[in-house]
């Protein structure tokens, strides 16, 4: 993989990329280097300004909007014990809800409207060129939402634009 300027640019910035662990930094580096052109720009340099960053505290990923016009994509510490390709996979998935302008809802909150925009960030980041990482993210989770994200993805085919 080949670190585009921009990308190296946008994680050196060490007010707006805070990630100190090296797995998930390369996950991330991976992520944004793959991604398009136009959808890059949008998210790093758009209207909502990306910041990214690690915490031990919450479980997960979560993308959250603020109204001031920044996007914080959180990455959880404990990312750094998945192997390589599910990071990058989880990461996509996560920078889609972000390019399909979804913000953060809580999960007790969580329902139709909450799972539909799942199957939508799937289905980007499988666009992108990440089936293979999502998929595999997926299959290691066992989670009851998790499996029947990942029975879509198959059912559906979907493919990326690379093939």
């Amino acid at each position: 993989m080949k670190l585009l300027p921009r990308v190296r640019d946008f994680l050196a910035e060490k007010e707006r990329c805070r990630i100190s662990s090296p797995r998930i930094r390369e996950a991330l580096k991976e992520d944004l280097s793959r991604l398009p052109d136009s959808v890059y720009n949008n998210l790093v340099h758009g209207e909502r300004s990306l910041y990214v960053a690690e915490s031990s505290r919450i479980g997960g990923v979560v993308t959250l909007g603020f109204p001031s016009g920044l996007t914080l994509l959180t990455l959880n510490e404990a990312l750094e014990e998945r192997p390589l390709e599910e990071i990058v996979g989880i990461i996509a998935h996560e920078l889609a809800h972000l390019a399909l302008s979804h913000r953060f809802v809580s999960w007790e909150g969580k329902g139709k409207l909450r799972l539909r925009e799942e199957y939508e960030a799937d289905a980007l980041a499988c666009q992108w060129g990440f089936r293979d990482p999502l998929i595999a993210a997926l299959r290691a989770t066992m989670g009851e939402e998790a499996q029947n994200r990942l029975a879509i993805l198959l059912k559906r085919g979907y493919h990326d634009q690379r093939g």
